[in-house]
């Protein structure tokens, strides 16, 4: 038997162990941290399809609505209520109100949907009760807009709701473009950022869009 190994490890042989050791440590280390990168990247994604699909939800469901009760204008792009109210004829393609008569002792119900931003700089969806109710529905909703048509499916561009004639006159307070009337579908764009991030792993925002063509409306 020699002398090396009859007195064990040479101070070599131990540092190239050793050295070896730390490699594999974090070879494994790493693999198991870039799995669970991947797992909450996984997660991250699919909790941005779910705050899209919550959003989705909520305009939908007042957007169906828009008209019940012969409420004119039904769907206007602007906001509405005792909070706040854009100006008569205003035009805004990140907002949108719906009118209907939500029936019982809930009345008028004048909803309108809005971008905003919290005090912490996150960017959210909003939706105000018309009167004293003006709560997040979503957060990390980065981008969101409206587009118009009217009854033949032609495109209504904004500009078409700030130039009259006026309903029910060019003085009354609650005047509105007497286009609002021929607007028969709507769709609604929706962008979801993460609310996260990842190094050296991208997440794409998540865009969705979505038609509504008011019951109450296409009845009229």
């Amino acid at each position: 038997m020699s002398t090396s190994s009859a007195n064990g490890f040479s101070f070599v042989e131990l540092v190239v162990a050793v050295a070896i050791m730390l490699a594999v440590i974090t070879s494994v280390f790493g693999l198991s941290q870039s799995a669970r990168n991947v797992f909450e990247l996984d997660l991250e994604r699919s909790e941005m399809h779910q705050r899209a699909r919550v959003s989705i939800d909520a305009l939908f469901t007042d957007l169906i609505m828009a008209g019940g009760g012969r409420q004119m204008p039904a769907i206007a792009p602007y906001r509405r209520g005792d909070s706040n109210p854009d100006a008569p004829g205003s035009a805004f393609a990140d907002r949108i109100s719906v009118r209907y008569a939500a029936g019982g002792a809930a009345g008028i119900a004048v909803i309108t949907f809005a971008s905003g931003i919290d005090a912490a700089g996150v960017p959210q969806l909003r939706r105000y009760d018309g009167h004293s109710t003006d709560l997040p529905v979503v957060d990390q909703v980065a981008g969101l807009s409206f587009e118009y048509f009217d009854i033949a499916g032609a495109p209504m561009a904004l500009g078409r709701f700030t130039d009259g004639p006026w309903v029910p006159d060019a003085v009354a307070a609650d005047r509105y473009d007497a286009d609002l009337d021929g607007i028969h579908r709507v769709r609604a764009h929706i962008r979801v950022r993460p609310a996260r991030t990842f190094v050296g792993l991208p997440l794409a925002d998540v865009e969705v869009a979505i038609d509504v063509a008011p019951r109450n409306v296409n009845l009229q």
